[in-house]
């Protein structure tokens, strides 16, 4: 998005929001002209000696006054909401997206926006624009004033302004490289500290701490190397506007100078132009300084997390010509990443059944399941499936895996993922899935993780079943579900699952002859293995 399409994406739907910031910043921008004006007025009675009319002069300076701190007042208030505005689109629009099409890949990008490019963006997009309005604003009334005054000196204070304009132009590229370099290592370090923070397990036992401290320390130095260059080149081109502003100032004075000694400007009317041109060249340099923030915001404004996501490109699934009890039925599939690594798999699932699929460690027993949730294409053959499943894989098909995820907040939210579920129907499930002792309102809601309650990796397991069975699902997708707990817990899971009223396709590194021979098929992926 550009800068136009981005304001539009922020701020659709709020013009009045947008009339009532112009309007509040138009009645603050008259400062610009009513201290100038008051201030020449009362020169020109004290040099004349018309002591009379001082009082009418300092009324009208109090009425004015007052108005513009309520204006004043308005602005920033209406310039909150505009921030909230934009932040609560920016974040909003930023998660919709991730979850309209989530992927691990994406999870510390969108991240990243959330709690940094945001906040940058608020500062280097929607408060110099709310600035930019009130600075316009305060030029245009400014100009107004100084040609009534003396339209030569006038025209001479405004060529001598528009000087800084031509700053931002020259700089406007060296800018944003800064500003874009800044951006791509701050991910890159955000990136290197989560792995060395989330994987300090492994970090720790294979003794590689001091590599990575090292490879986060670099990342580190070259982020904040990147956003010293980043404001160097930002209070750079700010310098460089302000340097031109005040040789243009002193050119502008030394000719209304010039104008007062050849009578053609009184002494009250120089001090009044002198005054109100500031007014004006000052709007006029803070122009070209927010047009350099504007500028800078371009790399962070195009962020993958504000982009619509994109239909798949692909579609495994084929629906199954007339009734039938097949739910699922893989035809001759190769499946894989780049190349195959499982060639000419053949499955059939009906209704009702529990099929576990064995094979060792990497053989592809993920990448199965993947490719039947569509994240990832199938290579080749055809994946048939009832038509129901065609249009709402999704919604029909649970996943539960080894890696539970739990939710900060209470059981009861860890358990309704915010639907309205009657605590007798969550009763009822919890004993189902053999926590019986958790069914109480109390338990329901407290907390669970660190600040509350503790469950172990079985209760995790059970939980997720749980989950499952609050949304009405018919067919699980089992992924190692019975990896890394006890016998017991093991044969606890395992016995829940059995009992599972719908279909079941389960993942399984590792299960004793008895409990293979609870399965309606046992398929072994080593044969389909690519050789």
């Amino acid at each position: 998005m550009n800068k136009r399409q981005f304001f539009k994406f922020l701020f659709s739907g709020h013009r009045t929001l947008w009339l009532g910031i112009t309007l509040a910043s138009a009645i603050t921008s008259l400062d610009g002209i009513v201290s100038p004006y008051i201030i020449g007025a009362v020169t020109n009675i004290l040099s004349q000696r018309q002591f009379g009319q001082l009082p009418r002069i300092l009324v009208l300076y109090l009425l004015l006054f007052l108005l513009l701190t309520l204006g004043s007042w308005l602005w920033q208030y209406l310039w909150a909401k505009v921030r909230q505005v934009a932040n609560i689109k920016m974040r909003s629009t930023a998660v919709e997206n991730f979850l309209a099409s989530p992927s691990e890949e994406r999870m510390s990008q969108v991240t990243n926006f959330i709690n940094v490019d945001a906040k940058q963006i608020e500062n280097q997009f929607v408060n110099p624009i709310v600035t930019l309005v009130y600075c316009i604003e305060q030029a245009i009334f400014s100009l107004v004033y100084v040609l009534s005054i003396n339209f030569t000196v006038s025209l001479i204070f405004l060529a001598c302004g528009l000087l800084p304009f031509l700053v931002p132009r020259v700089t406007q590229k060296w800018v944003e490289t800064g500003s874009s370099k800044w951006s791509i290592d701050y991910e890159r370090y955000n990136t290197q500290m989560n792995d060395a923070i989330h994987g300090f397990s492994t970090v720790t036992h294979l003794g590689v701490a001091n590599e990575f401290r090292r490879l986060v320390k670099k990342a580190l130095l070259e982020e904040e190397k990147a956003y010293l260059i980043m404001n160097f080149r930002q209070t750079t081109a700010s310098f460089l506007s302000q340097l031109t502003y005040a040789v243009s100032a002193v050119i502008a004075l030394a000719i209304g100078v010039l104008f007062v000694v050849k009578g053609q400007v009184s002494v009250g009317g120089l001090i009044s132009l002198f005054l109100a041109s500031d007014r004006l060249t000052s709007p006029i340099i803070t122009i070209a300084q927010v047009f350099n923030q504007l500028n800078a915001a371009n790399p962070l404004i195009a962020n993958p997390a504000l982009e619509k996501p994109t239909g798949r490109a692909f579609n495994n699934l084929t629906v199954a010509d007339g009734a039938t009890d097949t739910v699922l039925e893989l035809r001759n599939c190769n499946l894989g990443y780049d190349k195959t690594i499982l060639k000419a798999v053949n499955l059939t699932l009906k209704a009702k059944e529990k099929v576990l699929i064995v094979g060792r460690s990497g053989i592809g027993k993920s990448t199965l399941f993947k490719t039947i949730l569509n994240e990832l294409p199938l290579l080749a053959g055809k994946i048939v499936v009832a038509k129901p499943l065609l249009t709402d894989l999704l919604e029909k098909v649970g996943i539960i895996s080894q890696d539970t995820y739990i939710f900060s907040g209470t059981l009861r939210f860890n358990l309704t993922l915010g639907r309205k579920i009657a605590d007798e129907k969550l009763f009822q499930v919890l004993k189902q899935v053999d926590l019986e002792y958790l069914a109480t309102s109390e338990h329901l809601d407290q907390l669970i993780g660190e600040k509350g309650l503790k469950l172990s990796g079985g209760e995790k397991r059970k939980l997720e079943l749980a989950r499952v069975l609050l949304a009405k699902r018919n067919i699980l997708l089992v992924d190692e579900a019975l990896s890394g707990l006890d016998n017991k817990s093991a044969n606890n899971i395992f016995a829940l699952l059995q009992q599972f009223p719908g279909t079941i396709l389960e993942i399984e590194h590792a299960v004793s002859n008895e409990q293979r021979e609870k399965y309606d098929q046992v398929i072994d992926l080593d044969e389909f293995a690519e050789k």
